[in-house]
């Protein structure tokens, strides 16, 4: 979590970014003025957010200083659980309160301190809802922590949650192009069900030479984490990722996955063939397609997987590629998701 005493950049005044055991940056004042600075005020805050032509909504900020140089802060809305994040930096300066999303950088919450109160707006995209919120006490309890882990083509996020006394699944989220904008959508939903989930970035040109190092260096990264089970982790890819890593699993030196989770999974004959092979070798794979030809696409690989136990292919013919459907200020997930996809991890 990066704290920043003013807007822009990680420089004068600023705490440190602290990591998940992963990357570690250390973060030191610059000149006096930064000795003095004030730190973001922890508590736990609650109110409501509204736009224009929506219903207004519950919501709550928590604010921590769970060690020295390090702060979190969560946003929570029980009616709109797309909204809620944990920052992955806090710029605080004058009484004024800025947090950016992981992995989706049109969300950001600006607010101002006055007395007990956050005044302000949640933003994403062009709209903005305004934002009250009243200190109640004490933050509550950390969901889980984020980090940002640099790429030679992006970022990756790790989102593990904060209670890493049972070991459980973790899993590596490759999206493509049309499903990157909900992967931190995904992974929040996850992360608070107590999976660890590692967003790579997005990637529309899959070919077995690309995927199969990329899902190496994650399974490995993956299994080093704190609170994974390392018997249960996996991959979740979409569109021509899935296919690619369908055939990287059956080939040779495979990366021994635990689980695949196929997301509107585009393949060649090579993919089916691929797809044929995991069912040969009892690898669960859950299938999600979204969209008007989900119905269509879903038979092709169910036919592919045939009824090997532990398989799974599911329809969301309301929602659209990425799982989601619209929904006022945020969408929200396609009808029985996220549960559909928890349970079926929880079997693994």
């Amino acid at each position: 979590m990066r704290v920043m005493n003013g807007p822009g950049s990680l420089g004068r005044g600023s705490w440190c970014l602290v990591g998940l055991g992963l990357m570690v940056a250390a973060c030191q004042p610059q000149d006096k003025d930064a000795d003095t600075a004030s730190p973001p005020p922890v508590g736990h805050y609650e109110g409501s957010i509204s736009a224009v032509g929506q219903p207004e909504m519950r919501a709550a900020l928590d604010i921590r200083h769970p060690s020295p140089g390090h702060y979190e802060a969560e946003l929570t809305v029980p009616a709109a659980g797309a909204l809620s994040f944990v920052a992955d930096s806090i710029y605080f300066s004058k009484d004024q309160l800025l947090l950016r999303r992981p992995a989706r950088a049109n969300q950001t919450l600006a607010l101002t301190l006055d007395g007990d109160f956050w005044r302000g707006a949640l933003t994403l995209d062009s709209t903005k809802a305004t934002t009250i919120l009243l200190k109640r006490g004490a933050p509550a309890p950390s969901t889980y922590r984020v980090e940002e882990i640099p790429q030679t083509n992006g970022s990756a996020w790790l989102f593990a949650p904060a209670d890493t006394t049972t070991p459980g699944a973790a899993l590596a989220l490759l999206p493509d192009a049309a499903t990157a904008p909900a992967a931190a959508l995904w992974a929040d939903a996850l992360a608070r069900e107590g999976f660890i989930v590692l967003v790579l970035p997005a990637a529309d040109s899959a070919t077995i030479a690309t995927e199969g190092p990329r899902l190496q260096a994650a399974l490995r990264l993956l299994k080093g984490t704190p609170g994974a089970d390392t018997a249960k982790v996996g991959a979740w890819a979409a569109g021509t990722r899935a296919g690619a890593l369908a055939q990287v699993l059956v080939g040779p030196g495979n990366s021994r996955a635990a689980f695949l989770i196929a997301q509107n999974a585009e393949y060649d004959l090579a993919g089916r063939a691929a797809f044929q092979a995991l069912k040969k070798r009892k690898l669960p794979v859950l299938g999600l397609y979204g969209g008007a030809a989900a119905a269509q696409r879903a038979a092709a690989l169910r036919n592919a997987l045939g009824g090997q136990r532990g398989t799974t292919v599911r329809t969301y013919r309301t929602a659209s590629p990425d799982l989601l459907v619209p929904d006022g200020l945020s969408p929200r997930f396609g009808p029985g998701l996220p549960g559909e996809v928890v349970e079926w991890l929880r079997k693994r």
